[in-house]
């Protein structure tokens, strides 16, 4: 269905860019607040932490059971071709009730992240190490980003949203 996609997010991880798909993923719509909260209950009944009240967060992570994320996490551990150590598929949603709500600061994963827009719209900026190079990419409702390790960038919501976030772990420390 995607293999165009999947061979080119491949070849663009092999050179270590960063790209863009618009409108690559429509069924992404599943992936909003309902799936969000939703997410939440199961989880704070299993641990005692409601993540979506906790004031100081927008990550709920290991999401990868949620029957509306399943689909999309088979089909990147199936397609992804694994680099160097990447052994662990990370699976995390990034939300905000607010477009005043933005990421911590320009910052680096040490995986490569694939960012799937559920909802929402998000502007992304993007740096090179010097900052040389600054760039703003705006991501819509079934757009999908691809980050490389280490690509210094901040995610600026301009609207509430809920983003997917699937990412290859190196096991070896990549900072």
């Amino acid at each position: 269905m995607r293999e165009k996609f999947w061979e080119e997010l491949n070849e663009a991880r092999s050179k270590n860019e960063v790209k863009l798909w618009k409108e690559i993923f429509p069924e992404a719509d599943t992936i909003n607040f309902d799936t969000l909260l939703a997410h939440n209950q199961w989880q704070s009944r299993i641990t005692n932490q409601d993540i979506v009240m906790d004031q100081y967060s927008s990550n709920l992570p290991n999401v990868q059971s949620n029957s509306n994320v399943k689909p999309f996490y088979t089909e990147f551990v199936t397609n992804y071709k694994i680099i160097d150590t990447e052994s662990n598929i990370n699976c995390s949603f990034f939300w905000s009730f607010s477009d005043r709500h933005h990421s911590i600061f320009m910052h680096r994963d040490p995986e490569t992240v694939l960012l799937i827009q559920g909802c929402g719209q998000v502007a992304y900026v993007l740096s090179t190490e010097d900052g040389s190079n600054n760039r703003i990419i705006h991501v819509k409702t079934g757009d999908a980003l691809l980050l490389p390790k280490l690509t210094p960038h901040k995610s600026i919501p301009m609207e509430p949203r809920v983003t997917l976030s699937i990412g290859a772990i190196p096991s070896k420390p990549a900072l």
